[in-house]
């Protein structure tokens, strides 16, 4: 077997032993191991103790009434009335109960994703804008399509093309369209706009028709929340040093009822909020707060509408590529750092899977795409939720919520609830970061300023597209045009003296990257460009330490190089080639190529050419 043979039949080995290891084989992900893996359910099921049951029901209860009002809250944000956000809830808690890797995370409608797909609300019929949840139910069953297959083809890397600057970029701009359309709630104005910048208009143009009751109910609503929101660090400290501390039983219990007040801020808040409205209503005073109004109970089965009409694949077809990405990155984000937390590992493609399941199944029941919430995800954290029948309790919980109880949630002040959206973007504000970036790598602010302008000024879905061709153009630059560092070297006697007066040391070229196809051109270029002196005989020797693989273009911008260097009587030399490297421009047979294995070797094989000339 040549050299070549080998090198290939070793290579197939290693896949192969790759592949059994990792269950990437259709023999490995057809095994019993692997479906448990897909099945994670079937894991804590197995091991689960009556112990976990406390915190579990405990979780799924708080996430719920949380979920509630941040659910109704986000679809208006998409642009949806408010149940939709309910439906979101339901399937997506239990499919992830069932699928999801991380037992911290809570799957539903985020405020980010809301905003990513609320121009997709409006739809144009008979030349008039009207609202309507058809399209983004099509694009909650699209993006669970390509999420589901790029879980099957193992392809989930792809998202990792959405780099952190993107995401930053990305999460403050959202935030801050997210926070400006809010102000008309917090201060009980009604108005319509047609763009972030008209919106700024309309509120400080009508910001003298304040409902001052809204404005004291959403400002009394904020600061709770961010009173209690430090109440459960602290308490959280104290949970975590209550052995140390020593406590009496009183103490205890008062700790107890801290810890579950602080998980349940967002709940609490929201039902004193909601009695108050209730009771101002049923005194005499129906409009002098804000409510959300109707919401329709009840949940239908149906298929996603347009699901066989081209035109509205057409109209979404931008948010296809970016939204079956963007919440897995906000996802994953979420799910690894509490898989960390908590000291277990979270896996990429099962997040795929689930979040695909979650979406596919969740347009037939009219929700729009889902993620992680930060905020939920943090508070069942807090309350040490313990397995995933945590999050199949609370779509159990969020059933029976749109069943029976809507009638409850018209009285929700919308007030309150821009106060609660407002809590939920505190994650996703990263002012300082930026300075971080100045100081780790100032390119890395191109794409995230870029990504925060285009979604400011044009639309954030478009922004999330620019700022990753941005990202990809940086990320490219340094492939197409690599970095060579260059120095003149002499070996033993080759050196220029009255000897030998036509003697001249050889320039040694490290090419520091692997040549592809955009950079080969260009090391190409630059070796012709060495070569136009009409008395050029210098030697090169092109140092490949670094060069890990070379492609078919490459080759043949190398090959046409040696062709210019022979042309003029200089020699081009390749040394210190990688095993692949080496087997590919041996297999590539060009004319007048020299192989070297070392800088002393390529060094006498121009001086024994020198003198036998």
């Amino acid at each position: 077997m040549d050299e070549k043979s080998l090198l290939k039949h070793e290579e197939a080995e290693e896949d192969d032993e790759d592949l059994s290891r990792d269950g990437r084989g259709w023999r490995g992900y057809c095994s019993r191991e692997n479906w448990k893996k897909r099945l994670p359910i079937s894991s804590w099921a197995a091991s689960y103790q009556p112990e976990y049951l406390f915190n579990d029901v405990l979780s799924s209860v708080v996430i719920s009434l949380t979920e509630i009002p941040q659910s109704l809250a986000f679809a208006a944000i998409a642009g949806l009335p408010p149940q939709y956000g309910l439906y979101s809830g339901i399937l997506s808690s239990i499919i992830y109960g069932i699928l999801g890797s991380s037992k911290d995370v809570s799957i539903g409608p985020q405020v980010l994703v809301s905003l990513l797909v609320s121009n997709y609300s409006i739809i144009h019929v008979d030349d008039n804008l009207r609202h309507s949840a058809d399209f983004i139910i099509l694009l909650a069953f699209c993006s669970g399509i390509i999420q589901l297959i790029l879980s099957f083809t193992r392809l989930g890397a792809i998202a990792s093309f959405i780099s952190t600057s993107v995401v930053i970029g990305f999460g403050n701009a959202a935030s801050l369209i997210i926070i400006i359309k809010q102000l008309k709630f917090f201060f009980g104005l009604h108005f319509t706009s047609t763009s972030i910048f008209d919106e700024l208009w309309q509120f400080f143009g009508n910001l003298g028709e304040t409902n001052h009751w809204d404005l004291l109910v959403g400002a009394v609503t904020l600061l709770l929340l961010l009173l209690l929101t430090k109440v459960s660090k602290d308490a959280k400290a104290l949970q975590d040093r209550r052995e140390e501390l020593d406590l009496t039983r009183w103490q205890s219990i008062c700790l107890n009822i801290l810890w579950v007040i602080s998980i349940a801020r967002i709940a609490l808040v929201i039902i004193m909020m909601t009695l108050i409205a209730w009771i101002m209503t049923d005194q005499g005073y129906p409009d002098a707060i804000s409510v959300v109004g109707n919401v329709t109970g009840g949940i239908t089965l149906q298929v996603p509408q347009n699901i066989t009409n081209l035109q509205a694949y057409q109209a979404i077809s931008v948010a296809i590529i970016v939204v079956p990405l963007m919440p897995f990155m906000l996802d994953y984000t979420v799910a690894k750092k509490y898989g960390r937390i908590n000291n277990y590992k979270v896996d990429d493609h099962q997040e795929f899977l689930a979040l695909g399941v979650c979406n596919v199944l969740g347009s037939f029941v009219s929700a729009y795409p889902v993620t992680a919430s930060s905020i939920r995800s943090s508070i069942m954290n807090e309350a040490e939720v313990k397995t995933g029948l945590s999050s199949i309790i609370t779509g159990g919980i969020l059933f029976l919520a749109v069943m029976f109880f809507t009638p409850i949630m018209e009285f929700i002040p919308t007030a309150a609830l821009a106060a609660v959206v407002i809590i939920s973007l505190i994650p996703h504000i990263r002012l300082k970061v930026h300075r971080q970036i100045w100081k780790v790598n100032k390119m890395d602010l191109i794409p995230t300023l870029a990504t925060l302008i285009c979604s400011l000024l044009i639309d954030v879905v478009y922004g999330i597209v620019i700022g990753i061709a941005v990202d990809l153009v940086i990320l490219l630059l340094p492939i197409a045009r690599p970095h060579f560092s260059m120095r003149i070297s002499y070996s033993g006697e080759n050196q220029a003296n009255a000897a030998n007066p036509f003697m001249s040391p050889a320039y040694i070229i490290q090419v520091e990257t692997s040549v592809k196809y955009p950079s080969g051109d260009f090391l190409a270029e630059h070796l012709y460009d060495m070569t136009r002196s009409t008395d050029y005989v210098r030697p090169i020797i092109l140092d490949f330490t670094h060069v890990s693989r070379l492609d078919i273009t490459a080759v043949e911008y190398l090959g046409q190089a040696l062709k210019d260097f022979h042309r003029v009587g200089a020699k081009l030399v390749f040394a210190k080639l990688q095993p692949v490297v080496y087997v590919q421009l041996s297999s590539a047979d060009l004319n007048h190529m020299i192989l070297a294995g070392s800088i002393e070797e390529a060094m006498d094989i121009i001086a024994e050419d020198v003198n036998q000339s």
